[in-house]
């Protein structure tokens, strides 16, 4: 279960963000999708951290996203996560 770096198209994290909530709740994804945290810092407003059990399988469903844009390959390390929960 590890955390990877979402990015959103401009603008568009609110809508992403209730967009997955409506994946995950109509797929049943709650073992999938662990967490999500909206780092605050304007830097990264078309960001998103998502806590993840499975990425490969995570991918194709944030592909069905219209929002959803890339998601990093490489797991963030707990002081990455820290980082983002800090600004």
């Amino acid at each position: 279960m590890n955390w990877y770096l979402v990015s959103c198209r401009p603008n568009k994290r609110d809508l992403f963000l209730k967009q997955l909530d409506f994946e995950i709740d109509k797929n049943q994804l709650g073992d999938l999708f662990l967490d999500k945290i909206s780092p605050s810092d304007i830097m990264y407003k078309d960001m998103v951290l998502l806590r993840l059990s499975n990425i490969s399988s995570a991918r194709i469903h944030l592909k069905r996203i219209e929002q959803f844009q890339k998601i990093e390959p490489r797991a963030l390390s707990e002081h990455q996560v820290q980082q983002f929960l800090d600004k």
